[in-house]
């Protein structure tokens, strides 16, 4: 069985998907870190509304008690 959270530590150095709690919009860049408390740290993050990109966001902290959803991207 493996935990959530070595699932996600798994996909360091990957690039992710993140849904957040009451967002439309999804954050995607390359996770960099991530601690037991599910908070996300990522680079070259960008704010994206379906395949579109919105917004360029460079280096961002997720706290882990907002994210819905984490999905591993194609690169």
């Amino acid at each position: 069985m493996v935990l959530p959270n070595q699932m996600v530590k798994s996909m360091v150095g990957k690039i992710i998907r993140v849904e957040m709690k009451g967002e439309e919009n999804q954050l995607v860049g390359k996770l960099e870190g991530v601690d037991d408390y599910m908070n996300l740290y990522l680079t070259n993050a960008m704010e994206c509304k379906g395949e579109e990109k919105v917004r360029s966001l460079g280096e961002i902290v997720l706290r882990g008690n907002n994210v819905v959803l984490i999905q591993p991207q194609e690169e």
